[in-house]
């Protein structure tokens, strides 16, 4: 902790304890600002004792925490303080101004940051601020998301447009980091560092854009960085990194991702009844296999012999590939426990509509697990001798078997489901059958009911979108060939964080511009 930080800290500490009951979900700017009380709190009485100009040196500190907690420029805080109302709530006083001015000029406001507020006044006032904002996230309340908020472009010019664009996606980039991070905890202590955490996020987010390893990429990024004390060198930042749960590292990154939903729902409407694939991903490994625990035997179709494994729950629609949730492979976990933790994960965010998967998960446990949820679900079959003899009496291109019967067992006892079994031409392979289960409601009694019945089934083709997104996620993963759990699951999960937010990123601004 600088020392600056620990001189502010109780002051901070005071002013995080008002704002813990001023803010609630819905709670406005002005009211947040208006309900601090800076009596007892040294750095603004000292302040106030130089204060000689003739406007109030209360009501002007506040104005400036609006500054801070909206995010205005200096003019938007001039445009906002034009409301009389909004100015006399902060204590300004429109007898003092002339004409229907009701709070000072736009020049004035600047020349008081610069000239009037002491150094340390000004540090207060920003550190306090972004503490308030951690507050407000954490309540569910936007304060300070206003770069997420679609504004009026109509005027704009092509270049304008494309200026816009470039600003937009920065703002919301930043706003999302700004809310995104603090969900992330390197278990580091708070006194006698050098960096805050938000130094090797920064550093993550580089390495994982540019795709380089945590040596070469530290170096670049302390000599780009615009951080004071540059940026902490690569041992470093993975020395932090392996002192973490690969459990824990998930459980963040989920946080992460369920924070970054919720400030997109705070301006824009999300379809809340979704449909969801689970799937696994592959990640070549060709390091020594004794001192990685999380190496497996690689699927014959892989080039590689090796890799671990990460399971995801993702949005799947069109053009829509969101992540909600992921959970790192280590031994052995049955299939059905796997599905009801990610299914867990997704429904925290989202209304389940139908659960796609592959022949991986097709199993008795996993069709239990879902149809206990009351969910619908699309799941190839894998190739066995009771498919291929359905396969083979099939009297057209489509088939489909009610109550297929399949046996198994689980921690309880055995069990038996009943799904319906549906053979459809392959779109990859001319003259071959695809086969899956599911409950949906099909039949191949007629022409057109066969028509239906294909056409249900090509709604697995979602599916392939998790496909399309893996291959974007891991275009966000940082270079590593480190035999750790958790650098492997933490180098993972924060691209899959970028990728997200990249998704996000592009969304919002589109909605901006209504395209």
């Amino acid at each position: 902790m600088s020392q600056t930080t620990s001189e502010f800290e109780s002051a901070i500490s005071r002013l995080e304890q008002q704002a813990e009951e001023l803010i609630h979900k819905d709670t406005d700017l002005l009211t947040v600002v208006r309900g601090f009380d800076f009596s007892e709190t040294a750095i603004y009485e000292a302040g106030q004792t130089e204060w000689n100009a003739r406007y109030g040196y209360e009501p002007m500190v506040r104005a400036f925490y609006c500054k801070e907690l909206a995010g205005f420029t200096t003019t938007e805080l001039h445009d906002y303080l034009a409301t009389a109302e909004r100015a006399s709530t902060l204590g300004f006083d429109p007898d003092q101004f002339a004409g229907d001015k009701t709070a000072p000029g736009r020049t004035t406001l600047g020349r008081a940051w610069r000239d009037r507020f002491p150094n340390r006044l000004q540090a207060f006032i920003r550190m306090s601020a972004e503490c308030i904002l951690a507050v407000a996230h954490e309540m569910g309340n936007p304060l300070g998301l206003r770069a997420l908020h679609p504004e009026d472009k109509s005027d704009l010019s092509n270049r304008s447009e494309q200026r816009y664009v470039t600003g937009k996606a920065k703002d919301v980039t930043e706003a999302l980091c700004q809310i995104v991070f603090p969900a992330i905890d390197l278990d580091r202590p708070d006194d006698g560092t050098r960096y805050d955490d938000t130094a090797f996020l920064d550093l993550q987010s580089y390495l994982g854009l540019t795709g380089t390893a945590a040596n070469q990429g530290s170096r670049i990024f302390d000599e780009e960085t615009t951080r004071e004390n540059g940026g902490p060198d690569g041992d470093t930042h993975l020395h932090y990194i392996k002192q973490l749960e690969a459990m824990e590292i998930a459980s963040m990154v989920n946080g992460a991702i369920g924070t970054m939903m919720w400030a997109a729902e705070q301006y824009y409407s999300i379809d809340r009844h979704v449909d969801v694939a689970i799937d696994i991903t592959y990640i070549a490994y060709y390091g020594d296999r004794d001192e990685f625990q999380m190496s497996t035997g690689a699927p014959p179709s892989k080039s590689y012999s090796w890799c671990y494994k990460m399971a995801t729950v993702s949005i799947v629609g069109e053009e829509v590939k969101f992540t909600l949730g992921m959970r790192p492979l280590r031994g052995y976990i049955p299939r059905r426990v796997l599905v009801e933790q990610l299914l867990e994960i997704a429904s925290d965010h989202v209304s389940i509509g139908t659960v796609y998967a592959d022949a991986e998960f097709d199993g008795v446990g996993v069709i239990h697990a879902v149809e206990e949820a009351g969910l619908f679900y699309l799941i190839r079959k894998s190739s066995d001798d009771p498919v291929k003899r359905f396969v083979q009496d099939m009297d057209h291109d489509v088939g489909v078997k009610q109550n297929h019967e399949m046996e198994g067992t689980i921690v309880g006892g055995s069990v038996t489901v009943t799904p319906t079994l549906v053979g459809v031409p392959s779109d990859r392979k001319e003259g071959a059958t695809v086969t899956f289960v599911t409950n949906f409601s099909v039949s191949d009694a007629t022409k057109k009911a066969r028509g239906r019945t294909r056409r249900v089934m090509r709604r697995y083709a979602r599916r392939w979108g998790i496909e399309n997104s893996y291959k974007s996620i891991k275009d966000f993963l940082a270079w590593t060939t480190s035999r750790n759990t958790a650098v492997r699951v933490f180098y993972f999960g924060f691209a899959v964080i970028l990728y997200d937010m990249w998704l996000l990123v592009d969304l919002l601004v589109q909605v901006s511009l209504d395209i």
